[in-house]
């Protein structure tokens, strides 16, 4: 019977997450030394056991096995899909957070705006003031000359 070196990479995959379920492995690692307790070992040249004398000696044990596996399986398949349907809501709920964000940034900006505008509309107004009262200034400047010199030739 031919030995392989590493038996678990062939039938197990590598679970996505590193803090993946403490129970599978433990499993596998029941599994695993069940099987060589057991004395059987996966061979290499094959994924089905090719004759009677390559089945495990307690058919029930592994059948046990596979079915807790597929169990905790199943179990993590539900967490991940748990946990899918969780990050994917709390998505939603920041993409409608994003969406109020951008309209509150745009009532902002109008509203920077519209200060923006009266700020130099003001800024305008006070310009124009002050240039009417210096033109109101040199006309009584002038007028007080004019009535002055009227007054002085009484």
């Amino acid at each position: 019977m031919m030995f392989e070196e590493n038996p678990p990479s062939r039938y197990l995959t590598r679970l996505a997450h590193p803090e993946d379920s403490k129970e599978t492995n433990a499993a596998v690692s029941h599994v695993l030394q069940n099987q060589e307790n057991t004395g059987h070992i996966p061979v290499d040249n094959s994924d089905s056991f090719a004759s009677s004398g390559d089945l495990p000696a307690n058919p029930t044990s592994s059948q046990n096995h596979l079915a807790n596996l597929k169990m905790l399986m199943s179990r993590q398949k539900a967490e991940y899909e748990s946990k899918i349907a969780s990050l994917e809501q709390r998505n939603r709920e920041l993409q409608s957070e994003i969406k109020d964000m951008h309209s509150k940034l745009g009532q902002q900006r109008k509203w920077y705006s519209l200060v923006e505008m009266k700020m130099r509309n003001a800024e305008r107004a006070k310009e124009d003031a002050e240039r009417r009262n210096e033109m109101l200034q040199k006309e009584m400047e002038e007028f007080f000359e004019t009535f002055g010199e009227i007054n002085r030739w009484k």
